[in-house]
């Protein structure tokens, strides 16, 4: 071996792994990083590889990589981190809770296709209020959220305490969770430098540590972080924004609440939402649906978000749609009316055998 190779590796910190070549079948030792031919050894001959010489990726193993998959179809890819902000009041959670229990169950999410996958979310600020919008969800969806496929934890997780890091990526790993909310990132990292690059270096790490954590490292990791002052930018350190694979935000008019994808790394960027709350009788809370101006009657609204859940792509017969509604025949017949008269809906099939799209999908 070259002297001065081998002072070069010493002085540079390289590290290395030995292999035994003769056990690999070469013919000899391979040439050394400098090209320098190695000393023959009639014995196992023993070749010095970098630790990360493996980790290489030729043209043909980028052919390999699994190509980009939706977990909620452009919205959410899986093997991804994505950020969910905004200011106080903006519905953050509630987004966070829908994606995640559309997750779960495996609903339509605005009338996009979803993958059903199971679900941890990390309430960092305690599950308060979790136990009545589930409950509003599944009363608003007519969808039951099953035990196997959701599960909270009621506590924050230190993502920048490396103890209580392993023990959450324990978690994941024995769960077998594919998609992770952690709800807030401000929680999550208590003590430490929200403004500083270095502590939240240390806090985006973990998360791209606990996203390989996932089966086959192809879940997807979300995080609710607060606004800044100004309430359109994210407060602190820009090391999440610059991490994140997705960024959406969240803001609020009155009683509109618009959802708009500001940063996708693969695919189109563009994605916008205008929601707003539901109030859910007999639950307290309410569920995340989409905002129609037109809608004038409580049933009208709840029939059009059902509309755009199952039927926003494809269109429906009125069989079809009064099946998932789980309204009364009375109820869904005068709700169908206001959406009709609100011109939300119009009819492009026959008197008998109706078929309903939205104007302008003609």
């Amino acid at each position: 071996m070259s002297d001065n190779w081998e002072q070069y590796a010493t002085a540079t910190g390289w590290q290395w792994r030995q292999r035994d070549a003769s056990a690999n079948g070469d013919a000899g030792p391979a040439p050394l990083p400098d090209g320098q031919p190695g000393e023959a050894d009639q014995s196992a001959e023993l070749e010095k590889i970098p630790l990360l010489a493996d980790r290489l990726l030729t043209r043909s193993a980028l052919r390999d990589l699994p190509d980009p998959e939706p977990l909620i179809d452009n919205v959410l890819d899986q093997g991804t981190f994505a950020l969910l902000y905004g200011s106080w009041g903006t519905a953050k959670t509630f987004i966070a809770l829908d994606w995640a229990a559309s997750v779960a169950t495996g609903q339509r999410w605005q009338g996009r296709n979803t993958v059903q996958r199971k679900v941890l979310y990390v309430a960092a600020e305690g599950a308060f209020g979790f136990k009545g919008r589930i409950e509003a969800w599944e009363v608003g969806w007519h969808t039951n959220i099953a035990d196997d496929w959701f599960h909270i934890l009621p506590r924050p997780v230190n993502l920048t305490n490396t103890a209580d890091a392993n023990h959450l990526m324990a978690l994941v790993s024995w769960g077998g969770y594919d998609f992770i909310v952690v709800d807030t990132l401000a929680r999550c990292m208590v003590g430490a430098d929200e403004n500083g690059a270095k502590d939240c270096g240390i806090a985006v790490d973990a998360m791209v540590r606990l996203l390989a954590c996932t089966p086959k490292g192809r879940g997807v990791l979300l995080g609710v972080h607060h606004a800044g002052k100004d309430g359109k930018t994210l407060r602190g350190s820009s090391a999440f924004e610059s991490a994140a694979d997705t960024v959406y935000f969240t803001s609020r008019d009155d009683m509109v609440i618009t959802l708009d994808r500001q940063n996708r790394k693969d695919g189109p960027e563009a994605d916008r939402h205008e929601l707003r709350l539901g109030l859910i009788e007999g639950t307290g809370s309410s569920v995340v649906e989409l905002h129609r101006s037109t809608a004038t009657t409580d049933r009208a609204k709840a029939l059009s978000c059902t509309y755009d859940t199952y039927f926003a792509e494809t269109g429906c017969t009125g069989a079809a749609l009064r099946d998932v509604s789980g309204m009364e025949k009375h109820t869904y017949y005068r709700a169908l009316s206001d959406l009709l008269q609100a011109r939300e809906l119009t009819n492009i099939g026959t008197t008998k055998q109706p078929f309903y799209i939205r104007p302008g999908n003609e």
